[in-house]
């Protein structure tokens, strides 16, 4: 007698098998985390840049598109017309692109670099330099503006002083002692400094690659797609990519050009006041500007203590142009260039950001709402998939005075009396 297992019992039995086999992994892991470590630390250094240069790639792409369509192709169809010539047309346009886009990127950080690190520096000095006359300043303003109240005037200084006291001890019991172990981690940390200098070139060495092999890249991963799919995932896969292509490459893109927009505002305002920290507070406000809500604040509140070290009405006026200009942001610039692609309401962004945050710091912050976003149209996409086999509505509001639905999918809704 032959023994024949079905299939949806060896289904089970696999998964069952994978789940055990997923779970002692990630046990062990946690035992013996430490014993990894050095793996984990090689394995992230290997495919840092592979990563790095897709990413860079992806981001750069609207550039060299836009390069070849306008620049590129025409000059090219005016200068090969003979044999050949779609062929070399393409290799001549698509060349040309990529040296044109890495050339603007690579003008752009180090022009960037060169124009920021000298005044970031003049700026970081300055502050080091001038702190103790900061705390002077701060403490006459404080009891100036304070006068008619004396004892919020004495225990706001009281605060003030017990705060330099710390900070004096901190240096000069933690900082000075340890002044060794601080060069040692500074030698370290410029060792680090160089090997990421390398991974930023390995990057952009893997992006120029996959720029001009993106057609090969998309045809294989369709073609794998196909093969190991059937048709109707394999198509619901491609339009999930395309979905998120859409979210992710519009979201970031416009989000790096709306910062970069919010920076350039809030330096042209601190040059014609004369405000102090002109490039590294411009830098702060437009690089927090990228992280959705949290970020104005994030960028805000240093900035505004910074410049109420240096000159009290000049952190007060920051203040109120910081309101406007992300009041500005918020209802003019950022809905002019990002539109409304995530389709998320106020409140589920806030959870985004929050999860995102918390799970992944600064990166999961930024991309915790598009993500979301993807999520919800998937969601809603295979939702309104089941509910059309089930022919029931699909309106969201259709379901609020909805009691209950009987076998026969007839639906019973609630009458004046009963509460949804």
């Amino acid at each position: 007698m032959k023994w024949k297992i079905e299939k949806k019992y060896l289904t089970i039995a696999v998964m069952a098998l994978v789940v055990i086999l997923i779970a002692l992994v990630f046990n062990n892991l946690l035992e013996q985390g430490s014993k990894y470590d050095g793996i984990r630390s090689t394995l992230s250094g290997t495919f840092l840049p592979i990563i790095g240069g897709f990413i860079l790639a992806y981001l750069l792409n609207p550039i060299m598109n836009c390069t070849e369509r306008y620049l590129f192709t025409p000059l090219a169809k005016v200068i090969f017309t003979k044999k050949n010539k779609e062929q070399k047309q393409k290799k001549f346009s698509r060349a040309l692109g990529v040296i044109t886009t890495i050339a603007i990127f690579m003008a752009v950080l180090i022009g960037g670099l060169c124009l920021v690190i000298p005044q970031l520096y003049t700026s970081i000095s300055k502050i080091i330099a001038e702190a103790p006359a900061y705390y002077v300043e701060m403490e006459q303003w404080i009891v100036t503006f304070l006068e008619d109240n004396k004892e919020v005037s004495k225990y706001v200084l009281g605060l003030l002083d017990s705060g330099y006291i710390k900070l004096t001890e901190y240096v000069n019991t933690v900082i000075i002692p340890n002044i060794n172990e601080i060069v040692k981690g500074i030698t370290t940390g410029i060792i680090g400094g160089v090997k990421s200098a390398f991974n930023v070139l390995l990057a952009i060495i893997i992006s120029v690659y996959v720029l001009f092999e993106k057609e090969k890249l998309i045809s294989y991963g369709k073609k794998f797609t196909y093969s190991y799919l059937d048709r109707k995932q394999a198509n619901m896969l491609l339009t999930g990519v395309r979905y998120v292509d859409t979210v992710f490459g519009g979201f970031i893109n416009g989000k790096i050009m709306d910062s970069f927009i919010i920076g350039l505002l809030c330096y042209v305002f601190m040059i014609i006041f004369g405000f102090e920290y002109v490039v590294l507070i411009s830098i702060i406000v437009g690089v927090t500007n990228i992280i959705p809500y949290f970020g104005p604040f994030i960028g805000a509140v240093p900035s505004v203590l910074l410049l109420l070290m240096a000159d009290p009405k000049q952190g007060l006026m920051f203040a109120v142009f910081i309101l406007i200009l992300q009041q500005l942001d918020g209802n003019v610039i950022g809905p002019l260039i990002l539109g409304d692609r995530l389709k998320l309401s106020s409140m589920w962004i806030l959870i985004a950001i929050l999860i995102g945050g918390g799970l992944f710091g600064v990166l999961g912050m930024i991309l915790g709402a598009p993500t979301l976003a993807c999520i919800a149209a998937i969601l809603g996409h295979d939702t309104r998939r089941r509910l059309k086999k089930k022919e029931l509505p699909l309106e969201s509001r259709d379901y609020l005075n909805i009691k209950s639905v009987d076998e026969n999918m007839k639906i019973k809704e609630l009458n004046d009396t009963e509460e949804a």
